[in-house]
Parts: C-alpha cells; structure tokens; sequence
C-alpha cells in the first residue's frame, strides 16, 4: 500500500492504541449518549468518530490530505465499486444468519436495533444518519486514521484482515460481527488498492442504504425471532446469494485491473457452486424436519381467474414457522395472504420490488387449515408470475 509522507510518525501500534481510544470512546460516551438520547445521541457519536480521526491527525502532525486520501473516481472504479457492494450485501445477510445459527441468543439484538432505528426515524432522517453520516464519519476513523498507521505494513491482505476484525469489533455486536468484519475487509481491500476514500464512503454508504429501504420495506414484521430455525433460512440465503463471489470478483477486476488475476473467476465460480450445493443441501434438510409447504407453482393472471389461492396446509399443533416468498416474472404490484379457517390472517403484506422480490415472516401458527392467497394489482392482468413459497 502507498505509504504517506509522514509514515515515520505512523506505526502498527499506533493504530492499535488509536483503536482502542475508539473502544473507550464507544464505552464511555457513545453508549450513554445512544442510550439517553437515542438518535440524537447517535448522531453524536458518528460526529465524534470523525472528530477522533481529525483531532489524532493534528496531535501527530501528519497531513490531513494523505490519512484521508480523496481523488477523482474514474467510471471504471465506480462500477466496480457498485459490483463489490452488490455482491458483499448478500454475504453480509449470510454472515448475520450464519451467526443467529452459531449463537441464538444474538438475535434479540435484531429487534432492539430495528426498534431504535425505524421506530424513531422516517426514511430520509434514516438515509441520512444510518447511511451517509456513517458512510463519512466512520470512514475516516477507520479507512482514514487508523488505517494510515498500518500502511508500513508489506502484505495488503494482512492491513485488509485487520481492518476487518477491528470494524467487527468496533459495532459492539455479537450478531453483527461476522457481517461488519466482512464489511470492514471490503471497504479496505479499495482503500488499500486505490488509495481514494471516496470510494469507501460509496460502498458504505450503498450498503447502509440498502439496508435502510429494505427495513423501512419489510417494517417491524421482519424482525428476526429467536423461535426460527436459521439453519433453514441460511440455505436459503447460500442460494439466493450464490453469485456473490462471481460479482464481487469482477468488481475487483474493474477497481484493479493491474492487480486481477485471471484464476480469480475460477476460485470465485468454485465458491458459488459450493454455496448453491450447499444451500440445496442444508434446505432439502429442513424440508425433511420440519417442512409445512414447500411450493414453486406459475399461472396467468386473468379478468376472470385474478387471485390464486389454490395453495393450503394444515397445522396440527401451535407452533412458530418461518414463511418465505419469492415471486419472478412481475412486474405489477401483488400481495400475499395467509389465513385460517378459524378466521385468523396470519399474513396479508405486499410484496416489495428488487432485484429479488421476496419477503421473510416469523409468524405464529395456531392448530388450523390454512390457505395462502396470492393477489394481483389491476395491472397484472395478462402477466404469468412464478411464485415459491415456503413455510417451515
């Protein structure tokens, strides 16, 4: 990595001391300011990251300009930045379920952050504070600051490595670990090949902001629960996610072609086919545990035969169950409905646009025939959508 012209003043565990007057900070202001003024008192602690990074810059007289290195981005970069945080959103998702599986008792942390996010905020307030302030604050603590002490470091995947686990352990997040070390490496791996911190506040900034619309989409419903089976949810994720690696490899490609090497699409490939095997796998394994519909079905959505609710299950004692619904060749607005004989509505939400239109429910299920119903707009009509449903 390009060393700055101060390096002399800048070492390795300067950066390790400079984390942990981070950690102090999280511990001793952040924490209680989060806790008494809630998003308030989270603006202020993105502010006081970025105050942290400036403020070590001025206390060991290194130029401003070389710890937070911004240049012009050039469209190639642009895009292969875009592709790395479209291929790192879906191993993010994987990493927070793998972690619900490894240790249940995170999932609580779920609730209780999407409480205090959507709960307090509208979607703009939310763009704002959870993805552009962190996107700059956070940025220059951690690409900016602290990684300029290790930039004396020979081998970039050591600096990329522990830029990750520093990121993961900065969150103060069981649950989150694994995702924000993924994260962290990311956001590294471009500032270390490129130099230019722009490009990692995009990133950041990209991913904060799809989770944001996707909370604000899937709302309070969404939340993970600590009565779901994640093992099941993780092989669904391993195949919607599968093509992770190949898209995260060409935006490599694009953000440094210098460095790519051609082997790196097979290594890439082989990891796909793995996650997709492995996905099947661990889902043909929940079907066979505990599988109450498992259904792929297509059908035209006419005048006469609009709705399909042609789908039902029974329930033979109360239990909790995890539904999942996947819908391709749509374009229109449709809705899902789930309900009892009895007169319970389990479910009755639309289901949101993407590249993946999909909804996730951790419901209830009581002792019942059920009925699931698929609804179409007015628009619909003449469409022929594939529709896959789970619940389990």
């Amino acid at each position: 990595m390009q060393k700055i012209s101060d390096q002399g003043r800048l070492r390795p565990w300067m950066g390790i001391i400079l984390f942990g007057v981070l950690m102090a900070f999280m511990f001793f202001a952040a924490y209680p300011l989060q806790t008494n003024f809630g998003i308030p008192g989270l603006v202020l602690t993105e502010l006081g990251f970025l105050a942290l990074a400036i403020g070590y810059c001025l206390i060991r007289k290194v130029k401003l300009k070389e710890v937070f290195p911004v240049k012009k981005i050039k469209l190639r970069e642009l895009f292969g930045c875009i592709l790395i945080a479209i291929g790192a959103y879906p191993v993010s998702m994987l990493m927070i379920i793998l972690t619900a599986v490894i240790f249940p008792d995170s999932i609580k942390e779920a609730g209780e952050l999407s409480s205090f996010l959507y709960g307090n905020l509208n979607y703009p307030l939310a763009l704002l504070i959870v993805a552009l302030l962190p996107a700059i604050c956070e940025e220059a603590i951690h690409r900016g600051a602290i990684l300029s002490n290790f930039r004396s470091i020979k081998h970039d995947w050591i600096i990329v490595l522990i830029m990750g686990i520093l990121f993961g352990i900065n969150h103060l997040s069981v649950l989150r670990f694994l995702m924000t070390m993924s994260l962290g490496m990311f956001l590294s791996y471009v500032v270390v090949k490129k130099n230019n911190l722009l490009l990692s506040m995009l990133m950041h900034f990209m991913t904060n902001a799809i989770s944001v619309s996707l909370g604000f989409l899937t709302g309070a419903d969404a939340t993970m629960s600590a009565a779901v089976d994640y093992t099941s949810v993780l092989g669904v994720y391993l195949i919607l996610g599968f093509m992770s690696p190949v898209v995260i490899i060409l935006g490599v490609m694009l953000v440094n072609p210098e460095g790519h090497k051609k082997i790196r699409f097979l290594y890439a490939g082989i990891l796909a086919a793995a996650m997709l095997i492995s996905g099947c796998a661990i889902n043909a394994f929940a079907s066979s545990k505990n599988m109450l519909l498992n259904t792929t079905f297509s059908y035209k959505v006419t005048e006469e035969e609009k709705d399909c609710s042609m789908i039902d299950f029974d329930v033979e004692e109360d239990r909790n169950a995890t539904v999942v619904v996947m819908l391709t060749n749509a374009e229109s607005d449709y809705s899902i409905r789930i309900d009892g004989d009895k007169g319970s509505n389990i479910i009755n939400s639309e289901i949101p646009y993407g590249p993946v239109r999909m909804i996730t429910y951790n419901v209830g299920l009581q002792a019942d025939h059920y009925t699931v119903t698929v609804v179409p707009s007015e628009e619909a009509i003449g469409e022929q959508p594939n529709v896959q449903i789970t619940i389990q």
